[in-house]
């Protein structure tokens, strides 16, 4: 070889010897600058990110790996129904509770769930790292405890009056959602089952469970359900609705203490996690079952009240059918799993029967009711006022039968007195009073807030509703009360919603705020709404007693093609025409209403909303004799489909009548909304048309409905009592 060209050649070589031996010492070299992390490091996704974390990435990854087994072995393990993308099967599931440490609970002092929620926080954070208002919710206790029984404001009495269920229930906030660990407690040693509970000053109390039978689980609650007369119903055919239909599975058991035990002990080897998934199944099942209830109830009201002023009902009879069978089919469906499930076997136990979850749900359902009553009685017939002054510590000045005590407020057991008494007195009186002054009352006031949630994520409201009424007629010296038709009345409100999201500071998410009085044959409507700080609506004119604000026409409509031709049959010219038509849009109706009804003397504001996309696309076909401008004919129209999705919503103040069966003279903030989704199909006419000039006109011979259906995505209502009038 050439002595020149074979060192040129080593020369090469050894350069990319020398380059290779760098690039392989680099990391070594670099590695240098590089410390070892910590778990903690390797736990930092910033870390893992930099030039280091991917030097020290396998390292990092073997600690993670190594520390999650370790937590693993350690925590406490359960059988768990795990999520339909890990396989949807039950495993043995390792797992920690979590302690919220940044909470923020305040306010919702009106309502029972309120204090309940505020009260179950302080323990599930084990009276640790707690807000100054968690703080003082907590000295609030404690000082109903020093006290004894001594009451000093609704929120005590209710805590009294039930004070072994209370404690209870507060303290049992530290088991969070863990239903297993609270069907335990309720079970132990200081539980509340198998015992006579009593009140701070040894009242014993109602027991829990009343007698009222149950069904066997909830699928058994199933009966056909009624459709307006005249209307096509659906038809239950599955063998799951045949056997869902059982009148002593529907009636199967009152439940008790010893049922609950016996029933736990019977499914003490399937796992909570499947038994809780079943009855979260149930509650969905029975959330239909009411949506059905309601909507027929609500067809019921309007039907009677449109045949009453001598209107037609075959168009509300219609839609209200067309709700009513898709829900049912819904229902349906919802058996047929259940029955695939094994959820209807009226003779042996299946695992819909019974869970941790169920008993907490019929526990809640037993025991909140009264207590919310107590607490609302209590507000109302006292202002929460306790004070040296008030009625309930001078009952004397009442001189009422029945309450020979000057002081009501040495236990709850004499305010409960007190309340029967007084409220007695109140329902009976003509001229409404405010009970906690024995005023003559012409207006009222009512609001509440509250905030839930941490420092992370959060979410709150506050309300205040207010009336304010002029009744002919309505005087101490008279107290023959005038008719509501000659009423007037004012009814303002207001509702804000706030929340924080990744971070502690709390935003306006939506507000709406209204007023409307009436003012002659007429009312007087300010509105004004926003989200997240944009203006959606702000109104403030004068209008009827009811009345569409606006409805807006289609924003598309063409004609998508279309043909003619004209012949002359012995010197008559008759033009034949087709084609098909299409549209497409969005309509929006905006209305309101008072309700002045003296038949059955109700005053009611209504606010109203409807939007609408839709599609449609019809054939025509139309036979003419004549020349345009003098012209007779026959025209044929055919819907092909159409679809619409109309969002409906309204909110409203009402102010039933004293003779109301379940609430009377009492103030109610409703809310309501919904969403369908509408098909039609074939729908159509035939119209006889003359042209004379330019005047036109038109008259439908003969027109058909064709098919079609509607599915209602979601219809929720919500009536909030506000205040009782008197």
């Amino acid at each position: 070889m050439n002595q020149r060209k074979h060192t040129k050649q080593l020369r090469r070589q050894l350069r990319w010897a020398g380059l290779s031996a760098t690039v392989l010492a680099a990391p070594a070299s670099f590695a240098q600058d590089c410390p070892k992390p910590s778990l903690q490091q390797c736990m930092d996704v910033d870390y893992r990110a930099s030039s280091c974390g991917s030097v020290h990435d396998a390292y990092c990854q073997g600690e993670v790996e190594q520390q999650w087994k370790a937590g693993w072995e350690v925590s406490p393990k359960r059988q768990a129904l795990l999520p339909e993308e890990m396989g949807g099967e039950v495993a043995t599931v390792a797992y920690k509770g979590h302690v919220p440490k940044r909470t923020r609970f305040q306010g919702m002092d009106q309502s029972l769930m309120g204090q309940v929620l505020k009260g179950q926080i302080l323990y599930r954070k084990n009276l640790e790292n707690l807000t100054k208002d968690e703080q003082a919710y907590l000295a609030r206790i404690q000082g109903w405890e020093k006290d004894g029984a001594q009451v000093t404001s609704c929120q005590e009495f209710v805590d009294e009056k039930y004070l072994d269920f209370s404690r209870f229930e507060r303290e049992a906030g530290r088991f969070g959602d863990d239903d297993r660990a609270f069907f335990k407690a309720a079970y132990g040693k200081d539980g509340i089952a198998n015992r006579v509970l009593y009140s701070r000053d040894q009242e014993k109390l109602a027991p829990i469970w009343d007698g009222a039978r149950t069904a066997k689980n909830a699928y058994f609650r199933f009966t056909p359900g009624p459709y307006p007369k005249g209307t096509e119903a659906y038809v239950f055919k599955s063998e799951a609705a045949k056997l869902a239909n059982n009148v002593e599975a529907r009636n199967w058991v009152a439940p008790s203490d010893a049922w609950h035990k016996e029933q736990a002990e019977k499914f003490n080897n399937v796992p909570d996690d499947l038994l809780n998934h079943h009855q979260v199944e149930q509650e969905s099942f029975t959330a239909l079952l009411r949506q059905r209830e309601a909507v027929y109830a609500e067809w019921a009201v309007a039907s009677k009240l449109l045949r009453a002023r001598d209107h037609k009902t075959e168009e509300l009879d219609k839609q209200t059918a067309e709700r009513l069978f898709g829900l049912d089919k819904a229902i349906e469906e919802s058996l047929v799993k259940a029955q695939k499930d094994g959820c209807l076997d009226a003779q042996g136990a299946t695992v819909c029967d019974w869970s941790p979850r169920r008993y907490k749900t019929m526990l809640e359902a037993a025991m909140a009711p009264r207590r919310e009553a107590d607490l609302q009685a209590c507000v109302f017939l006292t202002g929460n006022d306790f004070g040296p002054e008030s009625f309930v510590r001078n009952a004397d000045k009442l001189k009422l039968k029945g309450l020979d005590k000057k002081d009501y407020t040495s236990s709850s057991s004499l305010l409960t007195q007190y309340i029967a008494v007084y409220g007695a007195h109140i329902r009976d009186l003509l001229v409404p009073l405010t009970p906690s002054t024995g005023a003559v009352r012409h207006g009222g006031e009512s609001s509440d807030s509250g905030y839930a949630g941490g420092d992370t994520f959060g979410g709150g409201y506050d309300y205040v509703a207010g009336w304010e009424y002029i009744q002919p007629g309505s005087s101490l010296r008279n107290k023959t009360l005038g008719a509501w038709c000659d009423s007037d009345v004012r009814l303002c409100g207001e509702f804000n919603a706030y929340a924080n999201v990744f971070g502690s500071t709390r935003h306006e998410v939506a507000h709406l705020s209204g007023e409307a009085g009436t003012e002659g044959n007429g009312i007087r409507l300010k509105l004004d709404a926003r989200v997240m700080g944009t203006s959606l609506y702000s109104h403030d004119q004068h209008y009827p007693l009811r009345v569409t604000f606006y409805e807006g026409r289609p924003v598309f409509k063409s004609d998508a093609a279309k043909a003619s031709a004209t012949f002359v049959v012995v010197v008559v010219p008759v033009t034949v025409q087709g084609g098909l038509s299409a549209e497409a849009g969005v309509k929006l109706n905006i209305g309101g209403a008072v309700n002045r009804n003296c038949a059955e003397d109700l005053l009611g504001v209504d606010l109203y909303g409807t939007i609408t996309p839709f599609a449609a696309v019809k054939g025509f076909a139309s036979v003419g004799i004549g020349v345009p401008g003098l012209q007779v004919g026959v025209r044929g129209e055919l819907l092909i489909t159409r679809v619409n999705v109309p969002l409906y919503g309204d909110i409203g103040l009402y102010l039933s009548s004293p003779v109301h069966p379940t609430n009377p003279n009492t103030l109610f903030l409703r809310a309501s909304s919904k969403l369908d989704i509408e098909l039609r199909f074939l729908d159509g006419s035939i119209k006889l048309f003359g042209e004379l000039a330019f005047l036109k006109g038109e008259t439908t011979i003969v027109s058909w409905n064709g098919f079609g259906n509607s599915w209602n995505i979601y219809n929720e209502t919500r009536s909030l009592p506000l205040v009782r009038v008197y």
